[in-house]
């Protein structure tokens, strides 16, 4: 029986700054709670692949086998697909580090990383931390801070580079992503891959410390 090999990934854009640069996560676990096939890029009438929470550290080498566990494919009915929706929390796992010229901003195991808070970091070696996906907003620079306006850091979820959407919802986050080309679903069971790295996984700026901040992995989604 086939499994699905899904990454479960999400899109922000941030503003670029010349105090900002994006760093390597060694450890990106991420908490799956939902995954449906579509036929279209608004999911109207979705499929549900599978539905239970799992944890999965997709910067790990053993994520693939990891993530492959999660539902099998054998109950996709026929038709033809376009989009793959995916629900996660929006609490995040992290490890990883990003350099800005002579700083290098680290995950410090922080508490303080919540929906209108980037995680205020440190210097030091970077440890597991909790990282809440904040909300788009504009955020100051030296502490991290949603702000109404500024020259901060801004996170806007409006055009992401890989996915189709992305929607908040509470605690959690749907995110609707294109296959690579349109599956038909026939006699064989669908095998859904995927390709990911997460070298530019998180972001940080400099000020008068380090703020830190969850960025998109790579990813790419087909189904044969």
């Amino acid at each position: 029986m086939k499994k699905i090999f899904l990454i479960l990934v999400f899109t922000l854009l941030i503003l670029n700054k010349s105090y900002a640069a994006d760093g390597v996560a060694t450890q990106y676990e991420v908490t799956m709670k939902k995954v449906e096939l579509c036929s279209d890029a608004t999911c109207t009438a979705p499929i549900t692949v599978g539905e239970i929470d799992m944890a999965a550290d997709i910067g790990a080498a053993e994520a693939g086998a990891t993530v492959g566990n999660y539902a099998s494919t054998s109950g996709i009915p026929s038709g033809t697909y376009t989009h793959l929706r995916v629900t996660m929390d929006r609490t995040f796992t992290i490890t990883g580090t990003v350099v800005i010229g002579s700083a290098t901003c680290a995950t410090d195991g922080g508490t303080d990383s919540a929906a209108t808070q980037l995680l205020d970091a440190g210097t030091g070696t970077a440890t597991s931390t909790a990282m809440y996906l904040a909300n788009a907003d504009t955020y100051g620079a030296d502490d991290g801070i949603g702000e109404d306006a500024g020259t901060g850091i801004t996170l806007n979820y409006d055009n992401p580079k890989y996915a189709t959407s992305i929607t908040m919802s509470g605690d959690t986050v749907l995110i609707i992503y294109e296959l690579t080309e349109p599956y038909t679903r026939l006699l064989k069971t669908p095998l859904i891959t995927v390709s990911f790295g997460t070298t530019t996984a998180i972001g940080a700026a400099t000020a008068a410390q380090c703020v830190m901040w969850i960025n998109e992995p790579n990813v790419s989604i087909s189904i044969k």
